[in-house]
Parts: C-alpha cells; structure tokens; sequence
C-alpha cells in the first residue's frame, strides 16, 4: 500500500513538472515594462502640450488675420450653422465663421490661421472664381 501511494506521488509530481515545462508565457509577457514605459513616455508629452487660448483671444486672431489678406471673415449665427451638413461637435466653445475670396488667398488664410489657432475647416464652395470656405475656431 505503501508502494502504491509512493508511486501515486511520483507520478503525479512528474506529470505536474512535465506539464510546467510545457507552458509558455504569452509572447509579450517579457515585453510589459517596454509597453508600460512607451505608455508613461506618452501620457508625459500629452501633459506638456500647451493648454488651449481663450476662444476670443483666437477669434480675434483668425479675424485679423484674414482681414490682413484681404479675404472676408464673416461670423455665422446658429441659424446657418443649422443649414450646414459638416460642423464641429466636440466639447469645447466654438464659434464658426466663413472665409471668401479668391481660392488662393482663402486656402492661404486657412492655412496661417491653422498654424496659428485651434481650427478645424469644414465645408467650401468655389463659384464664379470665390472660394468660401466654413472653419471653426475652438478655445476654451
């Protein structure tokens, strides 16, 4: 009897060490702390990034900027930002304008404002040699 429980022991540990050996971790198990500093690395670039300007402070901005080149600047009421298919819909204060002029100088303006205020562009027209074009000025 004695036999017998010692053999059942035996073998139960070389199955159990036999299947130990056997088990693999999954392959990015060694690769953790690398993710989790890459996250870290991330999560600290996004903390240094500037906080958004006041709404108005910008606003002010895109609509010197465009008077600068000579290109109209005209604010939409909530009216006619109803009427448009493409709009900004995020959290933060907004205000839409519309830009026109000649294509070149409106695609011009929209950029210079892009590099200098958060803008997002939406919807344009170009009829008759006038480009308009929606943006939408963001801030806090």
């Amino acid at each position: 009897m004695y036999i017998a429980v010692l053999a059942a022991i035996v073998i139960g540990f070389k199955v159990t060490m036999t299947f130990g050996e056997g088990r693999q971790l999954p392959n990015d198990y060694s690769q953790v702390d690398r993710v989790n500093s890459a996250l870290q690395n991330d999560i600290d670039a996004i903390n240094k990034l500037p906080v958004l300007p006041k709404l108005e402070s910008s606003w002010r901005i895109a609509s010197a900027t465009s008077a600068i080149y000579g290109v109209a600047f005209k604010a939409l009421d909530e009216m006619t930002k109803g009427e448009q298919t493409n709009s900004y819909s995020g959290p933060l204060r907004n205000w839409t304008a519309q830009l026109s002029g000649e294509p070149r100088a409106v695609l011009g303006v929209a950029k210079k404002i892009q590099s200098e205020v958060p803008t997002f562009l939406y919807d344009y027209t170009i009829s008759g040699g006038i480009m308009k074009l929606n943006i939408t000025v963001v801030g806090t």
